[in-house]
């Protein structure tokens, strides 16, 4: 399985070079659900494609691990980051900090905090995905601490982090949920603008733009959201922008920000199509094999 690989190949990119992954999501309660993510890179491949597991659809971004590109063993390598099932079980795996020294060797009752990504695809709400993580232990991966926000349609929504002791879960604030880079639960119990660390120039962008903007959201004002919360760090872009409609099981995806052009997906048909901005109009069925982010540039033109 893709994700049980990422420990591994985490240690290898990550140990071995500074960080450059950076990523903003949110999940929004308004006048209707709304999740969204800005993927925040160097600049790799990007693939999107949709998964079938039990009967269920699940959307996956994923991203290439560029060390094997040419390995003898390895192959081409994506490594899903932020996904959405078709049941509306929104999933962003983002980097963490400041870092915690990884647990190479997992005991029976650990599990590394990314393979908490995997149960989106087995899962309809997040009261299951938390009962599903609390039966192990969650441990960072060495080299590179991550946590995840999970979000339903049924109005809950967490931040799942450890601090390889103890699980920790950190809920809706305001009827919204922003994550960026710095740990969630060290801004539990103060006022937004008192975070501090990675991203939290970019969490106090998002919590406000959401304060101000929930009553009256829509897929425009995410992507207006996305636009000001994105990565300025040297050596890292935005990438991906996406805002995700659960309700009518449709993701909107914008590159690089421009927000001129925009492609829809389609969960239940399994469908990518233009949305706007293109000259002519293409749509093209998405499954396990994907799209290639540079195939879209040149798919709509």
């Amino acid at each position: 399985m893709m994700l049980k690989m990422v420990a591994f190949l985490f240690l290898f990119v990550f140990g071995c070079a500074p960080s450059v992954f950076a990523c903003t999501s949110f999940a929004l309660y308004g006048n209707e659900i709304f999740y969204g993510m800005n993927f925040d890179y160097t600049l790799v491949p990007l693939k999107f494609w949709i998964e079938t597991h039990s009967g269920m659809k699940i959307f996956h971004l994923a991203f290439l691990y560029e060390p094997y590109t040419t390995g003898p063993t390895f192959g081409d390598y994506f490594a899903n980051t932020c996904g959405m099932n078709d049941k509306g079980l929104f999933c962003a795996c983002q980097e963490s900090e400041p870092y915690l020294e990884g647990v190479k060797k997992l005991n029976d009752n650990q599990c590394h905090i990314d393979d908490q990504y995997d149960t989106i695809s087995m899962s309809s709400d997040v009261e299951t995905v938390q009962k599903i993580i609390s039966e192990k232990q969650a441990v960072q991966n060495p080299g590179l601490s991550l946590h995840n926000l999970f979000a339903d349609t049924q109005g809950n929504a967490i931040v799942s982090e450890t601090n390889n002791v103890e699980n920790i879960i950190v809920g809706l604030d305001h009827d919204f949920l922003v994550m960026t880079n710095f740990a969630n639960h060290s801004l539990v119990g103060k006022h937004y603008d008192g975070a501090v660390g990675v991203g939290a120039e970019r969490y106090k962008i998002a919590h406000e733009y959401l304060l101000k903007n929930k009553k009256d959201f829509n897929v425009d004002k995410g992507f207006e959201l996305l636009g000001k919360a994105y990565c300025q760090d040297p050596g890292c872009s935005t990438l991906c922008s996406m805002v995700f409609h659960p309700r009518t099981n449709s993701i909107y995806i914008a590159q690089n920000l421009n927000f001129e052009k925009v492609w829809k997906v389609s969960l239940g048909e399994g469908v990518l199509e233009t949305h706007r901005g293109y000259d002519k109009y293409g749509q093209i069925h998405l499954g396990a094999e994907g799209i290639l982010s540079a195939e879209l540039n040149s798919f709509g033109r």
